[in-house]
């Protein structure tokens, strides 16, 4: 589920909370960062089951509208499409998201306005108007609809954004990342399916956990020799005029080049460029790939970067020719 660029973010977060503040220690950094971890895995579950959560509260309405001294015509004839969704039926049935949301207690009935909100927002689209009044009954169209509910009612939804963000401040940066990866599970279930498939791992294996541990471990290790060594590749700046955050990452960028034999220079660069479009300034991108690529080039000629594996010795030594 966590894939290498998000690992790479989170390592990234904590390193800059912890190298520009007293707190310096190792051991709790490195227990921040697989609480971060575990946090946004609960968000994946905690959001996956806020279907549920709608399709309970849209029924229980159905329910009190039929129970009316005099209720009207539409609450006589209820359209009940959107509860009797083949998709959401099987992931109501998903005991292992289930068992999981229960034992974190990640229970939507906990927050009855922001289900109601949640409900009253998602009638009013286009997208459950057009499904609700739809004759097709097919599983492919409930599966279309449960895809715009998760793109449609959280990200960019104050109040739920508000929810997340006062529940965990592990969460707010991780709607967008987690709702994704909700969207490529739905594309697992099928109709025909006598049991419904897993849900990814959080880690997709002990290579990348070990990698997010390892490289937020080996960045605070030697903070200060890179942002030093930093200093003789950038032209007219002095390291302490430097944006934190885009020394934070040449730190990274660095680590990651000298201790990971297996992964591409380019690769390291252009995953740290990337980065920085997000979490630093407008041109800080082109800032960190010069700096970055001088850096590295230079490690390379000394031998401290060595690269293995098939086409990245080849990296190596097309670098050295180059410099």
């Amino acid at each position: 589920m966590l894939t290498r660029r998000f690992l790479r973010v989170k390592a990234f977060k904590i390193l800059f909370s912890y190298a520009y503040s007293d707190n310096d220690s190792l051991l709790h950094a490195e227990k921040e960062l697989n609480l971060s971890f575990e946090k946004t895995y609960d968000l994946y579950h905690f959001l996956f089951s806020a279907i549920i959560a709608v399709a309970d509260y849209a029924e229980e309405r159905i329910e009190t509208g039929l129970k009316k001294f005099k209720p009207r015509a539409e609450e006589l004839d209820p359209n009940r499409k959107f509860i009797r969704n083949k998709l959401i039926a099987l992931i109501r049935t998903h005991k292992d998201l289930q068992q999981y949301c229960s034992k974190k207690g990640l229970n939507w009935r906990n927050y009855p306005e922001t289900v109601r909100s949640i409900y009253q927002n998602m009638i009013e689209h286009p997208y459950y108007k057009n499904y609700m009044s739809s004759e097709d009954s097919s599983f492919d169209e409930d599966v279309r609809f449960v895809h715009n509910f998760f793109r449609h009612e959280f990200e960019g939804v104050e109040k739920v954004e508000a929810l997340i963000e006062d529940l965990s401040a592990y969460w707010s940066d991780d709607i967008g990342f987690v709702l994704s990866n909700i969207i490529q599970t739905l594309g697992t279930f099928k109709s025909n399916q006598e049991e419904v498939p897993t849900l990814p791992t959080m880690f997709r294996d002990k290579e990348d956990q070990e990698f997010a541990q390892e490289l937020l471990r080996r960045s605070m290790m030697h903070f200060k020799e890179y942002t030093q060594m930093s200093q003789q590749f950038v032209q007219n700046w002095d390291s302490e005029r430097i944006a934190y955050v885009d020394m934070a990452l040449i730190v990274m960028g660095v680590a990651e080049a000298v201790y990971f034999s297996n992964i591409p220079v380019k690769v390291t660069i252009n995953e740290y460029v990337e980065i920085s479009k997000y979490y630093s300034t407008r041109n800080s991108h082109i800032f960190i790939n010069g700096v970055l690529d001088k850096i590295i080039q230079n490690l390379l000629q000394e031998g401290k970067v060595k690269k293995t594996g098939r086409g990245l010795i080849q990296e190596s030594i097309n670098k050295k020719i180059k410099s």
